[in-house]
């Protein structure tokens, strides 16, 4: 589950000061597997003795830790936290 670097979104998307900017199809592809494997991960370890955690587990924290960090990344880019973060939308 190698994680790819997010693409900026390209500036033509934005078309005039009242778009709404988009998120890309690979962002949307990360938070949906991010959303699976915590689906996954709650049934699985419900189901198991956690005085030994499984050896994959620390990998699958990392991968969602990375997908997560890309899209923040991504929603940063887009001025989505602008004011959130307390800076002004860029024009």
């Amino acid at each position: 589950m190698a994680t790819t670097p997010t693409k900026k979104h390209p500036k033509s998307a934005i078309r005039h000061k009242d778009a709404v900017p988009q998120l890309s199809y690979n962002c949307r592809r990360k938070i949906y597997r991010a959303q699976m494997v915590a689906l996954y991960l709650s049934s699985d370890l419900s189901e198991r003795d956690l005085r030994s955690p499984p050896l994959w587990l620390p990998f699958i924290l990392t991968c969602i830790r990375d997908d997560i960090k890309d899209i923040d990344s991504e929603l940063i880019s887009l001025g989505l936290f602008n004011e959130a973060m307390g800076k002004k939308r860029r024009k």
